[in-house]
Parts: C-alpha cells; structure tokens; sequence
C-alpha cells in the first residue's frame, strides 16, 4: 500500500476560495443541464412508487461532480496523488447517467461499483488493512483479506448512499453531514490535502441542495441527485474514511468511522435482509426505508430530510468523540450494535413507531396544530406595576444595557435600580418569582456557590474572588428581577437591544488604540483592545445582528419597517464582522459560527408555525457575511497567517498531542497544548473532589510552567473542578429550565419566532466560550451573560401567566 498524502501541501497555500468556485460551478452547471436533461432522457416522471410533483431533471448529482472535478486541477497538489479518485468518481458518474437516462441491470451496476472498488484498491493502493483493537485479539488486522474485504465494503457503502436519495435533500444532506466529520478529522490529522479535496466536494453538494433541498420558497425540489451523484458520492466517502483511518498519524479508531456512516449503512443492511427473507431481491425498490416512516407519520419531505440528516450528524459526533477521548474500541463497537438493535425494532414496527411519530409530529412541527385563526400572544404590553416603579425599572434596563461593556458601576447602577424597583413591588414580584421552580433552583445553586466558597477558603483572596462574584452573578438569582420587568416591557425589547448595540458600539471606540488603527497596524490584536473582552462582545454581536438581519428579509414588502431593519441591520453587521476579524480571537470565530449555525437549524422547528425561516435571502445574506469575513480578514491581516491556517493548526495541535507528539504540537500552536495540558489537570483534580469539588476555581500553586494561568481556560473545567458534579448540575438545571420554556413559548406562538431563535443562538455563543475561555474575567461579559439569562427566564414568567389564565 502506497503512503497517503499528508503534509505535502502548507497550510498557507489551502484557500476557502477553490469551496467557493466549486459551490458555484455546482450550481450553474445544474441550471444550465435543466433543459437537455429531458431531451436526453434524464428526467424523473411520478408514478407508482414515485410521488413527487411534475417531471424533474436527474441531473444534480452530475452538477455535483462537474463543479467538484473542475477545480480538482487547481488544488495545490494537482491531481496526481488522488487520480485513481477521480477516475473511480468519473466512472460511476457515467455509469449513474446511462442507468438514469436506460434504467440499467442491477447485477451490472454492481458489476461497476465492485470494478471501481476494485480499481481503488489496485491502482490507488487504499485497503483496509487494520480495523481496530479488541480484548483477546489485540490489533486485529486483515492480513490478505483487506483486498476483498475492502472491495466489498466500498460497493456496499456506495449502495448505502445511493438508496438514501428517496427524499429531497437526503441523501446530498446526509452526505453532507458526513463530510463534515471527515473534513473535521482531516484536520485534526494534518492531511491537508484531502481535507482540501473534501471541502470542495461538500461545497458543490451545496450548490445541489440549493435546488433539491425544500425550502419556505421552493415547495418541491427542482432536480433530483440521480444515481450518477448518489453512487459517486458514495465512492467518494468509501475513499476519505480508507485514507483518513488507515493513515499513520490517526486519532481515531477505525470503528469511530462506522458511526460516521452509521445511518445510511444501518437502514441499507436491515432493508435487504428483510428483504431476503420475503423472497426478494435485495436490489429491488419499495417504500420501506426509514425515511418512508416519517412520511407517513406526517412529517413533510423537507422535516424527514432535515431530521435525519442531524441524525447522520449526531451519530457521526458520538463516534468521533468517543474515540477522540479514548472509549475502547470494543465498547465503540457494542454501542454501535445496540444503535443498529434499535434502527431494526424500529423498522420493523413500523407500524407502532408510525403512530408514536404521529403523535410527536402533532406536538412539535404539525402546524395545522395551530388554529389558523389563533394569533401571537405578545408579552404583556400593559405592565403590571406603573408608576415611578416601572420608570426606575425602565431607567435600570436602559443604563444596564448601555453600560453592561462600558462601565462596571454604571452597570451595577442600573442594575439596583431594577431590583429596587422590583423589591417595591412587593407581593406582586414576590408571588409571581416564589411560583417558579426556576427561583427556587437559582437560589439553592447561589447558596451553595456561597457556602463551598467560604468552607474552602478560597472565596477572600482578590485573585480568586472576581470569579466567586461572576458565578454568583450568572447562576440566575439576579437575572430573575431584570427579567420580571422585561417581561412586562414587551414595547421596549427593540429599544434595549438597540441600546446595547450602541453602548457596544461606543466601548469599542473607547477602548481601541486608534494610533495604531490609524497606522494601519491592524495585525496587532491590543489595536481593537482587550482581544477576549472585544472578541466575546464583537462574537454576540454578530450574531444579534444575523438574527435582526435574517428576521428582516422574511418580512420584507410588509411596510418600512422590515427594509429599515435589513438596512439597519446590514449597516451594523459589517463593521462588527470587521473588528471581530481584527481582534484575531479564534475562540470568537468559532462561538459566532456556532451560533449563527445553531440560527440556521433551529429556524426549521421553532421558525416554521410562524413563516420565521430562512428563505433564499437569507441564504444569500449569510453566503454574504461569510464571504465578508474572509475578506476582512486578509484586508486587516495582510501579514498575518492565512485564516484557514489559523483555524486549521488548533485541530493539527490536538491531533499531535492526541498523538504524543508534544513537542510538535507546541512548535505548531503552544497555546494548544497548554490549554489540553490544564484541562488534563482539571479533570484530575474533578475526580479527586468529583461530587462537591476541591472549592479552587484556578490551577493550583504546583502547576509549574502552567502557574501564571489565573484558570483552567474554560469556565466548564473550572466550575467541574471547585464546585464538582452538584456544581455542573445546579448550573446545567437553571440553563435547561427556562430554555425549556423558551422552546414553549416559541413553538406555542406567545413570541415572535425571531426572538426565540436570537436568545437561542446568543445563549450557545455564550456556552462555546464557557467552554473554550474563561469570561468571567471581564465585567463587561458578566453583565451581558446576567442580561442573556434574564432575556430567557422571561418566557418562565409567560409561561407561569399563562397557565394562570387557564
């Protein structure tokens, strides 16, 4: 077997550009195939097991693969080194066009798909040779039967793939999911090279599921992948995991990559075996897969495929994590057996599980659930307490959100003026706060935060105590008031978050070093001030701004008011994508992408009963900023490392420490492997003390070159660490809690889906950095934290009201 490629390509040289160009050569290839596609024969009728709508191209999958070959020349390292993949993708894709366009043998399609797993191994010299590690066998590797073996698995896995195009966007958003993964592991192994290669495939499946996948504005899909995209798709993925799991420097296991392709094999396996057992082909076609399931439980073409595409994902994200962290190849296997257990109770009673779907598809996604007659329920426009107590509480609110960046005491002022007001209320604050088991829960964590502080020691030294005061402050206490009179301030939300933005807006004037700016050296993060203060506030930010953004292209024509929000919104975005960009924290990037993401996939669920989802504006505007952040980056950082290279290289760290390549992964990225290296130390002290914790929230004075770190870079680590497993659940309980009633209130239509879906992705910005930093060093994040928690305790209040009023 011939070496994989790993390094031969610098990271500087990888471009997000080639992802760009083959999304667009994608989809400009599909629109241009529309018209000869019928006139070739390449087109799909309804009819029998065929439901869909009106004759449909089945030219997708060769769109696909146009745009994904014609860059494949451009990519660094040419296409030598991966020739026998395109040759094997080139074939299939024939092979597909000619059973599209003549409806071909099954035995002589499999005769090609076993040719072409045939040529990967012969002439691409990919096998699986080691398959893991097991208790009595040890390192179990297939010796002379990795040809065969291989040969078999890749058809089969082209099989795989190729069955699940029964539903729009299925099997290109499966495949999708997988890719992630496999481009995520790419990195991690430093095979820069593939993970090129990966990219740009996953990014002309995009430029597919444009067209195939359902969305607000396209009722059904307007080409179909086909098999000559399925089955090369399917090669494909057969190739990447081949590389990635037999390569030298892999950190995961082999079995970890059963569970990247867990769902697609598990429903092709049991559907041929139930097949057999009827006395049928295996290849033949009927409605029993499981997406078929969901159909008829009630579920729509676009929820079926968006459903288990985030099932392909979640599987995918078990497997790697498991094996990232060392679970034994053996337990990775039976839990996979245990999932392939129950994906074959499920199929087979399909009768039972149907009604079970139904029953939580009425619950959930049914929007006929809804009267169409009902209206949203706003929050209470008319407050319960007037007077000088709700002016003090409005003045509070406004000074707190101005302020929570700018000026400690400020913020502090506001916010005694809001409990005040709230304490003057008395016994309507009080009843109303006293009914919540959410108080309830936030005072016995802030007891107990006091009590473990002080019985430990740790609570009165000044290093120590600003992180005591944020975890008092954050553990939903103090929210509760902000978020009594918020809940009755239904008016003002436009206004307080607009007052935030510019309060925002003013501490970064305040706090940048404009000599510097002005000289142009913006590489310099101390230009843009304090980089983990500016980056946590730039990261929420943005993805406030998306949410206003995205939330104003759904209601555009509908008055002023949404074109003044977009305009608004666009004008505000661009200069806070820049000084994120600028401020050079990674960590920031990464929580502003995953709340954007988080936007994008919650608006299908809590968007959808009220019109709030994205729409082909919406697409353009997010391909928009991400194009913009690109740019900015390397307008303001023309000296800098290139950003792929410096989202890139953390994942290489890791993947070298995982390796036991120390010294390696410190010339690569020290700041990697003193992070894992304390949080090593934080997970050694967490089972020492693992159910009431050691009480220190920092490393302790015997961490040697690691003493000078004020905390173990995460908030998580150190919370597990001083304050243990009661600490972690007191914390997860007053987050699940009123999240829990946000889901409610969104879904049940008592607030506009764009407030439920910005809290959401603002509040999964905010765990990204608990997990990944530590913000509770900088006042300005504690505040906006308190005022994130109190924007979702709000819905407890609704909630609380409303069944009062049932």
């Amino acid at each position: 077997m011939r070496q994989p490629l790993f390094l031969e390509i610098d990271a500087m040289t990888v471009t997000p550009f080639l992802p760009l160009l083959a999304l667009c050569l994608s989809a400009v290839s599909i629109l241009l195939l529309r018209q000869p596609a019928i006139g070739w024969g390449l087109a799909d009728a309804p009819g029998g097991r065929k439901q869909h709508q009106g004759t449909v191209p089945l030219t997708g999958g060769l769109g696909v693969f146009i745009g994904f070959l014609l860059v494949q020349p451009l990519q660094p390292a040419g296409v030598g080194e991966l020739l026998p993949l395109y040759v094997g993708v080139l074939a299939l894709v024939v092979c597909g066009v000619l059973d599209d366009a003549r409806d071909m043998r099954s035995t002589l399609k499999l005769g090609v798909q076993l040719a072409v797993a045939a040529l990967m191994v012969l002439w691409g010299q990919r096998t699986l040779e080691y398959l893991g590690s097991f208790p009595l066998l040890g390192a179990v590797h297939l010796g002379w039967l990795a040809v065969p073996v291989t040969i078999v698995a890749v058809a089969g896995l082209i099989n795989a793939i190729n069955m699940m195009d029964g539903v729009d966007g299925l099997a290109g958003g499966s495949a999708l999911s997988v890719l992630g993964w496999l481009a995520f592991v790419a990195a991690l192994q430093s095979q820069l090279m593939l993970l090129a290669v990966i990219v740009t495939l996953a990014a002309a499946l995009v430029g597919f599921l444009l067209f195939n996948l359902r969305h607000p504005w396209r009722r059904k899909a307007s080409v179909f992948m086909g098999d000559s995209g399925s089955m090369a798709l399917g090669f494909a993925i057969a190739w990447f995991v081949v590389e990635l799991s037999q390569s030298p420097r892999a950190v995961l296991s082999p079995v970890a990559y059963l569970w990247v392709v867990a769902l697609p094999v598990m429903d092709t396996l049991s559907l041929m075996v139930r097949r057999i057992l009827k006395g049928r082909s295996p290849f033949s076609a009927d409605r029993n897969h499981l997406h078929h399931i969901f159909l008829r439980a009630g579920f729509t073409a676009g929820q079926t495929s968006m459903i288990l595409m985030l099932l392909v994902a979640a599987l995918g994200g078990i497997g790697v994590v498991l094996s990232l962290v060392g679970v034994p190849d053996v337990l990775l296997l039976a839990s996979l057996l245990v999932v392939f257990l129950m994906h074959g109770l499920f199929v087979t009673r399909a009768w039972h599980t149907s009604k079970a779907l139904r029953r939580l598809h009425k619950a959930t996604l049914d929007g006929g659930a809804v009267r169409a007659s009902s209206q949203i329920v706003r929050l209470r426009s008319r407050p319960l307490v007037g007077g000088g107590r709700r002016q003090a509480a409005l003045i509070g609110l406004y000074l707190m959100a101005f302020s929570v960046g700018l000026n400690t005491r400020l913020a502090l002022a506001g916010g005694a003026l809001v409990v005040a007001a709230a304490v003057l209320a008395y016994p309507l604050f009080w009843r109303d706060v006293l009914r919540l088991k959410l108080f309830w829960l936030s005072l016995g964590l802030s007891l107990y935060l006091l009590l473990r502080g002080v019985t430990s020691g740790n609570f009165e030294p000044l290093d120590n105590a600003p992180l005591w005061w944020g975890l008092l402050a954050i553990s939903g206490l103090a929210s509760l008031p902000l978020a009594w009179w918020l809940a009755q301030c239904r008016l003002h939300w436009n206004w307080l978050v607009l007052t935030a933005m510019l309060g925002g807006g003013f501490t970064f004037m305040l706090d940048a070093d404009w000599s510097l700016l002005e000289r142009g050296r913006f590489s310099i993060p101390g230009a843009w001030g304090e980089a983990a203060h500016i980056g946590f506030m730039s990261s929420v930010g943005l993805v406030v701004m998306l949410a206003v953004l995205l939330a104003g292209l759904q209601r555009l024509g509908a008055g002023w008011r949404p074109a003044a929000q977009v305009v608004l919104a666009a004008m505000l975005t661009m200069p806070i994508m820049i000084v994120l960009m600028g401020t050079g924290y990674t960590t920031a990037w990464l929580a502003a992408a995953a709340g954007g993401a988080v936007y994008v996939v919650a608006s299908t669920v809590l968007g959808r009963p009220q019109g709030y989802r994205l729409g082909r504006l919406g697409v353009g505007a997010l391909l928009a900023v991400l194009l913009l952040g690109v740019v900015s980056h390397d307008w303001l950082l023309p000296n800098a490392s290139p950003l792929v290279q410096r989202l890139v290289e953390p994942l290489q760290a890791i993947g070298l420490v995982l390796n036991g390549q120390f010294d390696q992964a410190q010339a690569l990225h020290p700041g990697i492997v003193e992070r894992v290296t304390l949080w090593d130390q934080a997970w050694e002290a967490f089972q020492a003390h693992w159910l009431l914790g050691s009480g220190q929230l920092v490393p302790p004075a015997e961490a040697g070159a690691l003493t000078g770190y004020r905390d173990y870079a995460s908030l998580l680590a150190s919370v597990a660490t001083g304050l243990g497993l009661i600490g972690l659940l007191g914390f997860a309980a007053v987050v699940v809690v009123p999240l829990k009633a946000l889901v409610w209130a969104s879904l049940h239509r008592h607030w506009h889906a764009i407030w439920g879906l910005g809290i959401l992705s603002c509040g999964v910005t905010v765990l990204v950095f608990c997990l990944l930093a530590m913000p509770l060093y900088y006042p300005g994040a504690v505040g906006f934290i308190v005022l994130l928690i109190a924007a979702i305790q709000i819905a407890t209040f609704q909630r609380d009201w409303t069944r009062q009023r049932q």
